[in-house]
């Protein structure tokens, strides 16, 4: 069962296995660092903001990439050790998101109401493949408002 605070986290039981919740809709395994260092730190006040995003989609939303340790990012992204799926201090502020066409339009209408300031965009090749990210950064070395394409 998740409970609805921000600095308490409650296991959900599934298949015997214990899964730790974020948000209502969002564990901590689809958020962690794909390269197996267990990275999982991410911003809270970004979960709420993704959270609402995913209630007003009312929709599941499939997570390619929530936190990314600097040594996995510099691997997989041309944005090197500081990329915007690396924590900061308050945690990653950024996430991949699995989607495309008309869904993928909506979701940056959504995302952009909550106070989304980054938006990158991936929709060519298989449907299954393309991705919208969204972050809240804001500093130098991530001017915002912004959005770009890959």
């Amino acid at each position: 069962m998740w409970v609805g605070t921000r600095r308490q986290f409650n296991g959900l039981i599934l298949g015997g296995l214990a899964m730790v919740m974020i948000t209502k809709n969002f564990s901590v395994d689809e958020m962690m660092c794909h390269c197996g260092c267990g990275e999982d730190s991410m911003d809270m006040d970004f979960m709420d903001i993704l959270q609402n995003i995913r209630e007003d989609m009312n929709r599941p939303l499939k997570i390619s990439s929530g936190v990314r340790c600097a040594e996995h990012n510099s691997v997989v992204s041309s944005t090197g050790i500081f990329g915007p799926h690396v924590p900061r201090k308050e945690g990653t502020m950024a996430s991949d998101i699995l989607i495309s066409g008309a869904d993928a339009l909506r979701l940056v209408d959504i995302a952009r109401k909550h106070g989304i300031s980054g938006v990158g965009i991936s929709q060519r090749g298989p449907h299954a493949k393309r991705f919208i990210h969204i972050d809240t950064l804001s500093d130098e070395k991530h001017p915002r408002p912004t959005m770009w394409s890959y």
